[in-house]
């Protein structure tokens, strides 16, 4: 069963207005963000696809080298399209599917995707590591920020497997009730 992270923020029940209520708490922000942070290095590898409605379309692209910043942003590069740049849209709705062999883990993001022309606005986010910056001044590559919306932690540990008078007891019972 996947574990879906929002960005919520967690409601309080200040005034008591309803005694019998129980309030859930989700993990902070900072929390989870250091949480997705590890396990996306931890995979490095992803499936970049973008979910626009335009006629122009990016191809999907197989990213390997990606940052987060602070804000939880997501940063990498691909390679620069043949057409020219201002036929795509700026902001594109896409999903980053992080994964690993050998990995018992993934994890899917639904964002929004920015693409980043601008060499100036590379040279000036001192967020980004100057290997990336470097990277994204290449003449052949651009980059782009994704603002994740939604990210799902699928966990893919294999279950321990029952005995065969476990698993006969639980098939009798599932038929009887």
């Amino acid at each position: 069963m996947p574990i879906v992270f929002h960005s919520m923020f967690a409601a309080t029940n200040k005034f008591n207005l309803y005694p019998n209520t129980e309030i859930m708490t989700t993990p902070s922000t900072e929390l989870q963000t250091e949480i997705l942070k590890s396990k996306i290095m931890e995979l490095q590898s992803a499936l970049f696809f973008t979910e626009s409605a335009s006629i122009l379309k990016l191809p999907t692209h197989v990213i390997s080298d990606v940052e987060m910043d602070e804000e939880g942003q997501i940063w990498f590069v691909i390679p620069r399209p043949m057409q020219q740049i201002e036929a795509f849209e700026k902001e594109i709705p896409a999903k980053l599917d992080f994964f690993k062999k050998g990995k018992d883990f993934f994890i899917k993001i639904t964002g929004t995707a920015f693409l980043i022309a601008d060499r100036e606005e590379v040279r000036n986010n001192l967020a980004l590591s100057s290997a990336m910056r470097e990277k994204m001044n290449d003449e052949k590559v651009i980059g782009v920020k994704v603002m994740v919306q939604k990210t799902e932690f699928v966990d893919n540990t294999p279950k321990p497997t029952q005995n065969w008078l476990q698993a006969s007891r639980s098939q009798l019972s599932s038929w009887f009730f």
